[in-house]
C-alpha cells in the first residue's frame, strides 16, 4: 500500500471513528476493549452490524498507523544517514510522490 493511500485511509477512518464516538460517547479504544472481550450487548442485527463496523474501522486504523510509523521511521533513518553536520533537513518523503 502506498503512503498516499495510507494517509487517506487514516483520515477517513478518523472521521468514521469520531462519528461512532459522538453517537455513543465512548472512545474507540474503550469500545474496542469491550468488543474484544465480548462484553457488549449488541441488541439485535442492526447494533451487531454497527459494532462490527466500528471494531473493523478501529482495527484498520491501528494497522494503517503501524504501516505509517514504519514508513516514517524508515524515512527518518535515511535522513539521519544523509546528514554530515548533525542537523537534519526535513524534506517531503519521496514516497508521497509515487503514483
Amino acid at each position: 500500500m502506498m503512503l498516499n493511500e495510507i494517509l487517506q485511509d487514516l483520515h477517513a477512518l478518523e472521521i468514521r471513528l469520531r462519528e461512532y464516538e459522538a453517537r455513543y460517547g465512548v472512545a474507540s479504544e474503550d469500545f474496542y476493549e469491550l468488543y474484544k472481550q465480548g462484553l457488549l450487548d449488541d441488541d439485535g442485527f442492526e447494533r451487531t452490524t454497527e459494532f462490527t463496523r466500528w471494531a473493523s474501522a478501529f482495527t484498520m486504523k491501528l494497522e494503517r498507523e503501524q504501516s505509517f510509523r514504519q514508513i516514517s521511521q524508515r524515512f527518518v533513518s535515511s535522513l539521519r544517514t544523509q546528514t554530515t553536520h548533525g542537523a537534519i533537513q526535513l524534506i517531503p518523503n519521496p514516497e508521497l510522490q509515487k503514483i
